[in-house]
């Protein structure tokens, strides 16, 4: 079975008609794999599309500057409805200012992981969970895995801090916007159905990311405004990444989160 892009992408839009739930425990290695229905073919060699090179990382994490405080309201904000929408073709700099800007609110129920699902969908189309697809699809060289979808062989880069591994064991998969940040910026509203199929979302490369466990970890939750890859020349695609992840899903963004980002993106 030959996995390709487009092939993924498909994949992705037809996640909720065709998935079940697999259950993992995010506290635990995201390495540990669910058990999934066997095939009679050994292993597969999946093309996997060429991947950017990033920025090589420093050791500290620096804070990025910030402008005065915008407005709680904008004038022209993005469209309050089904998500995901389709992003009008503004570019980041112009998605960044009709994002609904509005402080943290402590009103809102407590966020817990099971909103989104018990874990990584499993994919029947497929054979593989969103993990294993996000493996396949952003390893530098042709991905090998086994008769369970499991990758065997693989190359990937940490984008967060530039390691380089071929062990998936270095590996987690970040929600780009977290989880827990997505349910404080307005993913508490949304049915199951919505919560579960952002958690998964294949239809976006940058919903979800490969990265080393240590930087996911170091990352967490934060916004941009608490929060920054170490190398300052990976500071534009991340912002622009942010923007668009949060556009796409309508999620809005505190004052000092857009203050941060408006600043991040004056730069490029």
């Amino acid at each position: 079975m030959i996995f390709n892009k487009l092939a993924i992408l498909a994949i992705g839009l037809v996640a909720l008609s065709t998935s079940c739930t697999v259950v993992i425990d995010e506290s635990a290695d995201q390495s540990t794999q669910p058990n999934q229905p066997t095939s009679s073919v050994d292993t597969t060699v999946v093309t996997s599309p060429s991947t950017s090179a990033s920025p090589s990382s420093s050791s500290t994490s620096p804070t990025p500057s910030t402008t005065s405080t915008p407005s709680a309201t904008t004038s022209q904000q993005l469209p309050v409805g089904d998500v995901p929408i389709q992003l009008p073709d503004l570019g980041a700099a112009g998605l960044v200012d009709r994002l609904q800007v509005a402080p943290e609110d402590s009103s809102i129920p407590k966020y817990e992981r099971d909103r989104f699902g018990n874990g990584w969908d499993y994919n029947y189309q497929s054979g593989c969970n969103t993990r294993e697809l996000v493996l396949i699809e952003e390893s530098l060289i042709p991905a090998e895995v086994d008769d369970r979808c499991r990758p065997t062989l693989g190359r990937w880069r940490s984008a967060y801090d530039a390691v380089v591994t071929t062990d998936i064991a270095d590996l987690q998969i970040d929600h780009f916007v977290a989880l827990a940040n997505a349910w404080r910026s307005g993913a508490w509203r949304w049915s199951d159905e919505q919560r579960r199929a952002y958690a998964n979302d294949l239809t976006s490369p940058d919903t979800l990311i490969a990265v080393s466990g240590r930087s996911n970890q170091s990352k967490q939750d934060s916004s941009p405004d608490e929060w920054m890859p170490s190398d300052r020349q990976s500071w534009c695609s991340y912002a622009q990444t942010w923007v668009r992840v949060k556009a796409r899903w309508q999620l809005s963004v505190t004052p000092a989160e857009k203050s941060a980002l408006v600043s991040l993106l004056s730069n490029c």
